[in-house]
């Protein structure tokens, strides 16, 4: 299941280039404090790694980009998804979304987006479609990132991330899922899922960064295959790395064409 938030302002939207981060403050503070709190320090866990296990979209609107200023301006009126497999976080940003002056701070109906002064609008509840298939084509919203920590020989770290070119990219993402099924259901995850590009060439490298991070990613259409439940998991909490900070969201492709 996802949700669609809409917000709205009196004027347009102005955003700094890198968003993500905006928006994820709005949903943990859609979330009841006590929480939130434990979503964001310590999350889902299993063996050393934790996860927060949602996943949002970008703004469904188009942007102006003024690149001298590093600014987006959007219409007065915007939207995004929020997807996650955990009921109670979705059921939550719902519940304090339609009714934000009982939750938010000083009681009031408005909110701050950035340097936005808006009012929630709507809260859609959008029920994914049922899997049933074992090979679906998707289109990644946002960007699907995978990466590893490596040591170099002075001692000091590198983050390298991969390509969908490379064979580690769709064993990563499969190992990931596993890994937030296993915090999920806390039981040994049973499937894979491989991931492979639709063509290479219409695949597109983003490069984003989050709070300061940069962050490589890629976006375009992609085969998925696997067990139709792993299939309606991934659709639910993300594909790849970072998802709680606005990567991996994908939707499936109803028609052929990239």
């Amino acid at each position: 299941m996802k949700l669609k938030i809409s917000l709205i302002s009196d004027k347009e939207v102005v955003l700094p280039k890198e968003f993500n981060y905006i928006t994820q403050a709005l949903i943990y503070q859609l979330i009841d404090k006590v929480p939130a709190q434990w979503l964001h320090e310590d999350g889902f866990k299993v063996e050393k790694r934790s996860f927060k296990l949602f996943v949002f979209s970008s703004i469904l609107e188009k942007a102006k980009y003024y690149k001298q200023k590093v600014i987006f301006t959007f219409p007065h009126a915007i939207s995004f998804y929020i997807s996650s497999p955990v009921s109670w976080i979705l059921e939550q940003v719902a519940k304090n979304t339609v009714f934000p002056a009982r939750h938010l701070s000083g009681g009031s109906e408005r909110i701050m987006f950035g340097q936005n002064k808006m009012s929630i609008s709507s809260v859609e509840i959008i029920k994914n479609d049922e899997i049933t298939e074992n090979k679906i084509r998707i289109n990644a919203l946002t960007p699907i990132e995978i990466h590893s920590t490596l040591l170099k020989g002075d001692g000091s770290k590198k983050t390298y991330y991969y390509s969908p070119s490379e064979t580690e990219y769709s064993e990563l993402i499969s190992e990931n899922l596993r890994k937030k099924w296993e915090a999920y259901y806390k039981e040994n995850c049973p499937y894979n899922i491989t991931t492979e590009p639709v063509q290479i060439k219409y695949c597109r490298e983003r490069i984003r960064s989050f709070k300061g991070t940069v962050i490589k990613g890629w976006t375009g259409h992609f085969w998925i295959e696997g067990e139709p439940e792993f299939l309606q998991f991934a659709f639910a909490v993300g594909l790849g790395s970072r998802n709680s900070s606005g990567f991996g969201f994908i939707e499936k492709v109803e028609r052929a064409g990239v």
